[in-house]
């Protein structure tokens, strides 16, 4: 079964997510992240994290190239972004 499509009010905190930008570089314009996926898991589009090109896809420092654990040792964990994001969403 695919994930159900995001509410207005999940749409509505991802606006205020790219405002803020990437939360590793702070780079306008980011992508969004689905959290705690997996491979082929769920979305919740509540667990997601603004992320630009480079540090969501990008070869050298993208998560969904270098993988989780690298990305984690280089940057942050996926709960930090997490909680990071749920920190900085009520201001932007």
């Amino acid at each position: 079964m695919a994930a159900k499509p995001p509410t207005k009010a999940q749409k509505a905190r991802w606006v205020r997510l790219r405002e803020y930008g990437c939360l590793i570089c702070r780079a306008h314009s980011p992508s969004i992240h689905h959290l705690f996926t997996g491979a082929g898991g769920r979305k919740d589009h509540d667990k997601v994290a603004p992320l630009c090109h480079n540090h969501h896809q990008g070869k050298k420092d993208g998560l969904h190239e270098i993988g989780r654990k690298a990305f984690a040792a280089r940057f942050m964990s996926e709960q930090e972004m997490q909680e990071k994001a749920e920190i900085i969403a009520p201001y932007f």
